[in-house]
């Protein structure tokens, strides 16, 4: 479906979807059509509620390996109190450039959510990026990221942290359906593993959304296959089902496109069904990098899902840095239709606990 944006600029609200469903809309009186204004939920500020309220940044937490080798997206989730954050990390002394060949997901854990966190294993050796970890209601922890079989990675000359487990491997994937377009760089289809521990055991990946079959080229306008990940995330519901958000990188250009996708059990492979009409259509460069997406519940119990993008609309590629390290809000009333934010839930300015501050040009890939 396409995107309804919410009116900028009004300080005024009818009902919390005004507030981008992370407020509520109060007004004086009981007149429904007596407009009033936005009191938003902790963590948001703005009149439309759209804006992150972040605190400051901690000196020394996160994530940082030996060496400072590259990490990329960390997906934490909470378990018996410790944290856990499963993360790409770039191995052989390679930058993130080398993504596509170097990358491998690392498990770490940490006592505060802010970190430090500290390698304990590894759960996928490469070829495995853009992981997302969240907790089903039948209690397992599932992991979904981008990856394929046999692919060597490069040796840059540096090393890597050795870990204790290397024991998942990513099966060779199907045949593709025929005939494809022409390749132009090799699939980087989604996968899926869970257990019942943040330790493992893990399951034999599953492939649940075939970038060869699904991400080609939306408008047709070269007829080849988009080079991009899927970059699927989402949410598993209390029955099971999943709601998920992934993009299409359409044409040469890799302009992004958000889709939805939905699975009647997020366990059987075969009900995940990819919608092909975008979401919504952005200038440039589109939105990427879905978070994973929560849920809450107005006052009046209306349920809401929220997400977060990395926005690269048009201007912001245009930049001297490269494209924006900015991001947006999101919120859907049925998982279907998204509401996009119309200003930004972040900037690429960062301000440390100690009062300095930085800018971050790579600043994407949110989680929550």
């Amino acid at each position: 479906m396409m995107l309804t944006v919410i009116t900028s600029g009004v300080a005024s609200c009818l009902t919390a979807t005004d507030c981008a469903m992370n407020g509520e809309c109060d007004r004086v009186g009981d007149d429904p059509q007596q407009p009033g204004t936005c009191t938003c939920y902790a963590g948001w500020v703005g009149q439309r509620c759209e804006r992150l309220d972040l605190l400051p940044s901690q000196h020394g937490g996160g994530l940082r390996m030996p060496n400072n080798e590259s990490t990329w997206g960390g997906s934490i989730i909470e378990w018996n109190g410790t944290y856990h954050m499963y993360a790409s990390h770039i191995v052989n002394g390679c930058g993130l450039g080398a993504w596509t060949t170097n990358s491998e997901v690392v498990h770490a854990v940490a006592i505060a959510p802010e970190g430090p966190y500290t390698v304990k294993d590894v759960v996928l050796p490469p070829w495995a990026h853009d992981t997302n970890a969240m907790l089903a209601a039948s209690g397992e922890i599932v992991i979904f990221f981008t990856g394929k079989a046999g692919v060597r990675p490069r040796d840059c000359g540096g090393s890597s942290v050795q870990a204790a487990d290397r024991s998942v491997d990513i099966p060779a994937p199907p045949p593709p359906p025929p005939p494809p377009p022409i390749p132009r760089a090799p699939p980087k289809d989604s996968w899926m593993i869970y257990a019942r521990n943040p330790d493992g055991p893990w399951s034999s990946p599953v492939m649940v959304l075939n970038s060869s079959r699904f991400n080609s080229d939306y408008f047709n306008r070269t007829g080849r296959i988009a080079v991009c990940d899927t970059n699927l995330n989402g949410i598993i519901r209390g029955d099971g089902s999943f709601v998920g958000l992934w993009r299409r990188c359409e044409t040469d250009e890799l302009h992004t496109v958000p889709h939805t996708l939905f699975a009647a059990d997020w366990r059987n492979a075969s009900t995940y069904v990819p919608n092909l009409s975008p979401l919504f259509v952005l200038g440039g460069s589109g939105a990427e990098d879905p978070s994973n997406i929560w849920i809450t519940t107005a006052r009046d119990g209306t349920l809401a899902y929220h997400a977060l993008f990395h926005d690269e609309q048009a201007t912001r590629c245009m930049l001297p840095t490269g494209c924006s390290a900015n991001g947006r809000h999101a919120f859907s009333l049925d998982g279907k239709a998204w509401r996009y934010a119309t200003e930004d839930a972040w900037t690429r300015n960062v301000t440390l606990t100690d009062g300095t501050s930085l800018q971050a040009n790579t600043r994407a890939r949110p989680h929550v």
